[in-house]
């Protein structure tokens, strides 16, 4: 360790690890370890990179580096490890100030050869010797054909189209642009689509060489590895090979503004009434105590958020705007506050800024709601205390990003966001002695720094866009000689070439390798004990740190679509009404004080013999303490909501829909995908009209008649209630088996609150056959195809389909059709393929059906297919908290996926021969010839493909 210099070390309690950090000798690099027993090992470099300009450099730059490097010469290393290796975690992050790399992995030998590929990616990356990089992943002049038109193509270019196409993300970035005007994050990171074509390969590289220097990176190790062989590696074969270079990346500071400044942004939207966004936005200053930042943070969530909150509801009553949203970006170098009215019209900005501050003027007069702060200070250190692990990312991960919020902007400040718990205990302490209050007076009222920001919809507002962006390629394509034409053919044409070429057998060769000795022939078991007495009681015998977690299921598999959708309006709405008990703020301030969160919703299931399950789920979590309480409030939401404050229940049938529609925006391939399986697959029949089009579909309807039927709504609402019955009941307990016997009275008591009886209409799915397309103010696509198969399963065909996902469609649909994303899902019913803004349809779809061609064609060797099976059971590996991996093991159960069955599933995938490929076509070939195919996207491109659906509508309505 002689090459490292030890600053700081400690034990941080709250993440249970010994970190450290050091500097290297030579370039200065900052390197933290963070050392547990966590086998989800994690590694990451990071570099400060603010943007230079809105062309996206560091975005596309964050692409290209992972297209092959000096030891790893391979055209696309990170899918060749995609295919091939058992990581957890695999991917890149640009941010408006920092470029991250992060991978993760339980198996020691695949963790050091991502972190060895990783590594020689970003400081050797291919860059330097092909210039199609760039075309590939940032933009390129498109054109094969002289005949032809020119068009703009790129990966990062269209994944920008469709960032520019959802207006919550437009909204989010004008913001930043104006109270950042004069500093980096008044660019655009990620790559405005209009500035993208000005990016020169010259600046690209350029910076590259500047910024991407051990003396720029920020270097992380987490979990149970060996910390000092890992540094040693590390120096020997990268970091000693560099020069200190002293080039500074620091950011520079935004002077506050004199005065708050006014300013309307437009987007693109079918419709104008109600559909305006308005904001209020202000920035904090860059030393903000982070004691302060987390009092904002539960100030904003009990001032804007919490249900009953006087601000949101006092906009709906005054009809300025619903859907209230508002959040603290404390990631960045200055914090950055943003408060957000949609569902609103341009002439109410002036109620909506007057609401704000007369609301929070009178928290300074006459004090905060304490009440409802204690509750979320409650609620904030439970959750700081249960160390949950993202959805989206492994738990090491997460810290990493954590620290990185203050470590970017202060060497000396790696680990304080790790350190928190201390805060809350001050905060209650701060309740009496007007410590809130100050923070809004201070942070907020008393802040010129603002910027008050409309963004305001309008009709074909990117037609006159894309008029002159074909105008400028029009003209620039005629004054082009013919000789010139002729090179820029040829340079496509080459591009395609070096694109359709595979790389050597012998550089993919040089990549590191796992052996079948590596993988286990055996999958992860899960605890799961059935005990089955008057009830059945799933329990999962887990360390959960104390808490228990209770999770409760009531089949009502077969139920009618009308009364599902009135289920799903049901689980929407508790916790936002009164019960007979409860007004609905003191409800959730009783849920966020006393528990770790009570909800009710909808889940299902796909079983091993093709039957769909739908029930409704109850959890909860809580302290020992607070069990009895935690049951009551789970029984008044069950039992004693009240549907009957017609107004409130309208307010939020409007909410339910408008966070809907946003979705949609941001999720166009999995509508898309859903919507077209609906067709023919029971199961995703029910999710449509759970949480779909169908779903919106019918919450518009009751809105627009919503006088007339307002007394059936509230009778169905009720009637659901009958729907928790002893009948179709299914209880579970997550923790350990002393904690088991503590709770069961409980669960008695609960059994005994249910219905005797139940009873309600069911139907029988019938399958349809149409295509169908949805448009909507997009300027890309979300293309989804299905089909049908219906032979007897094989896991082996995983294997294929990871071949699929790697090599074909990474090549068809991203690498030459420009998509963002696309991916292939299989199983013993059914194939899905989907892509994810894509500039293309038919293209696409073609792709699809020409699959049959690359199975026809796929022969790979021993050696190739092992990878491809490792990757597929790379796949599978499961990185969960203990309460997930209990759910998870309860999906399991619920599926009738057996542990046997799953063993026997692992070893279909290891057993497969090359010659067993073959066989697999015949699964597509049946799912082609009578497929459905259904397009989100955008109204131009599906006008130009509609003879391609059999039925086409708005998505918008």
């Amino acid at each position: 360790m002689n090459n490292y210099t030890l600053l700081e070390e400690k034990y941080i309690e709250e993440i249970d690890s010994n970190v450290k950090l050091y500097s290297h000798n030579k370039t200065k690099a900052r390197v933290v370890t963070i050392e547990n027993d966590d086998d989800n090992k994690v590694f990451s470099i990071g570099f400060r990179t603010p943007p230079i300009n809105s062309c996206g450099l560091t975005h596309i730059l964050e692409h290209s580096v992972l297209c092959g490097s000096r030891k790893y010469p391979v055209k696309d290393p990170f899918v060749e490890l995609l295919k091939s290796s058992l990581n957890t975690f695999l991917n890149a992050f640009t941010y408006p100030d920092k470029t991250m790399y992060p991978v993760a992995s339980k198996n020691l030998k695949d963790f050091n050869n991502l972190i060895d590929v990783y590594m020689d990616a970003v400081f050797y990356p291919n860059i330097y010797k092909y210039k199609e990089i760039f075309m590939q992943e940032g933009w390129h002049y498109h054109i094969l054909d002289k005949k032809d038109p020119i068009t703009y193509n790129g990966v990062v270019y269209n994944e920008m189209k469709g960032a520019f196409s959802n207006p919550q993300s437009v909204l989010g970035r004008v913001i930043m642009h104006t109270l950042y005007k004069d500093m980096a994050y008044g660019l655009e990171s990620g790559g405005d689509p209009k500035y993208i074509p000005d990016l020169t390969y010259e600046e690209f590289i350029n910076f590259h060489k500047k910024y991407y220097h051990p003396s720029n990176s920020y270097i992380y190790f987490y979990g149970n590895c060996n910390m000092e062989s890992e540094l040693e590696y590390i120096d020997k074969n990268y970091l000693s090979c560099f020069e200190y270079d002293s080039f500074d990346t620091r950011l520079k500071l935004q002077k506050p503004f004199e005065k708050p400044k006014y300013e309307t942004y437009y987007y693109e939207s079918d419709s104008i009434e109600n559909k305006t966004f308005l904001s209020y936005n202000l920035v904090y200053p860059f030393d903000t105590p982070l004691k302060d930042i987390i009092a904002t943070n539960i100030i904003l969530a009990s001032v804007f958020e919490a249900t009953g909150a006087k601000i949101p509801e006092r906009m709906v009553n005054e009809q300025v705007g619903f859907n209230i949203e508002a959040y603290l970006d404390d990631g960045l170098f200055m914090p950055m506050l943003s408060i957000t009215a949609m569902n609103t019209n341009p002439d109410k900005e002036e109620k909506f800024i007057n609401i704000i501050n007369e609301e929070l003027l009178d928290i300074i007069k006459n004090g905060i709601d304490k009440k409802s702060i204690l509750s979320l200070i409650k609620y904030g250190e439970f959750k700081a205390r249960e160390s949950l692990i993202s959805p989206r990312f492994p738990k090491g991960l997460g810290i990493i990003v954590n620290s990185m919020s203050s470590f970017l902007y202060d060497d000396k400040k790696a680990f304080d966001r790790l350190e928190i718990i201390k805060y809350y205990a001050e905060l209650k302490n701060d309740l009496e002695n007007g410590y809130f209050e100050e923070i809004i007076n201070k942070y907020i009222l008393n802040n010129n720094h603002k910027a008050f920001v409309k963004l305001v919809p309008k009709l074909n507002y990117s037609a006159d866009e894309r008029k002159e962006v074909e105008e400028r390629l029009k003209k620039f394509k005629d004054s082009l000689s013919d000789k010139e034409l002729d090179d820029l053919v040829l340079m496509n044409q080459k591009l395609r070439e070096y694109q359709s070429e595979a790389s050597k057998p012998e550089d993919i060769d040089k990549l590191p390798k796992l052996t079948i000795d590596d993988i286990s022939d055996m999958p992860e078991n899960i605890n799961l004990e059935i005990i089955d007495e008057k009830y059945k009681l799933l329990f999962s015998d887990y360390h959960t740190n104390g808490i228990y977690y209770i999770s409760n299921y009531y089949d009502i598999s077969d139920i009618n679509i009308d009364d599902l959708k009135y289920v799903s309006l049901f689980t929407d709405l508790v916790t936002e009404l009164d019960t007979k008990k409860y007004k609905y703020k003191d409800l959730n301030e009783l849920i966020q004080a006393e528990t770790g969160g009570i909800s009710i919703s909808l889940v299902t299931y796909k079983t091993e013999d093709k039957k769909s399950l739908i029930k409704i789920n109850t959890s909860l979590s809580c302290l020992k303490d607070n069990i009895n309480l935690a049951y009551d409030l789970l029984n008044e939401m069950m039992f004693n909501t009240s549907f009957s404050n017609e107004k409130r229940l309208f307010e939020k049938l409007k909410e339910i829909k408008n966070s809907i529609d946003m979705s949609f925006v941001s999720k166009g391939h999995i509508v898309a995908n859903r919507k077209a399986l609906s067709l023919i697959d029971k199961n995703a029949y029910e999710e449509e009209n759970i949480s779909g089009i169908s779903y919106a579909d019918f919450i518009t309807n009751l809105i627009n008649d919503y006088d007339n039927k307002k007394s059936y709504i509230i009778d169905k609402l009720n009637n659901v209630k009958k729907l928790f019955s002893k009948k179709n009941a299914i209880f579970s307990f997550t923790g350990t088996k002393d904690m088991l016997d503590i709770i069961k009275n409980n669960i008695d008591n609960h059994y005994n609150n249910l219905y005797d009886n139940l009873s309600y209409v069911k139907y029988e799915f019938k399958k349809e056959h149409y295509n169908q397309a949805f448009k909507a103010s997009f300027d890309v696509n979300y293309n989804a195809l299905v089909g049908s198969n219906n032979l007897e399963y094989n896991a082996g065909l995983l294997v294929l389909v990871n071949a699929i996902n790697t090599d074909y469609l990474w090549l068809r649909v991203r690498v030459h059709g420009g998509a963002y994303g696309v991916f292939l899902r299989a199983n013993d019913e059914n194939i899905c393929f989907a892509s994810y803004r894509d500039p293309n349809i038919l293209k696409t779809y073609d792709a699809y059906k020409e699959v049959i061609d690359y199975i026809d064609s796929f022969n790979p060797t021993e050696e190739e297919l092992l990878k491809y099976k490792i990757g597929t059971i790379g796949n599978s590996q499961l990185v969960l908290h203990n309460k997930d991996l209990a759910a998870f093991g309860r999906s399991l159960y619920f599926r009738g996926l057996s542990y046997e069955l799953r063993c026997k599933r692992r070893k279909e995938v290891l057993d497969l021969k090359v010659s067993d490929i073959k066989g697999f076509k015949k699964y597509f070939v049946e799912a082609l010839k009578d497929s459905i195919i259904c397009t989100v996207g955008s109204k131009d491109k599906v006008e130009e493909n509609k003879k391609l659906y059999d039925k086409i509508e708005n998505l918008e309505k």
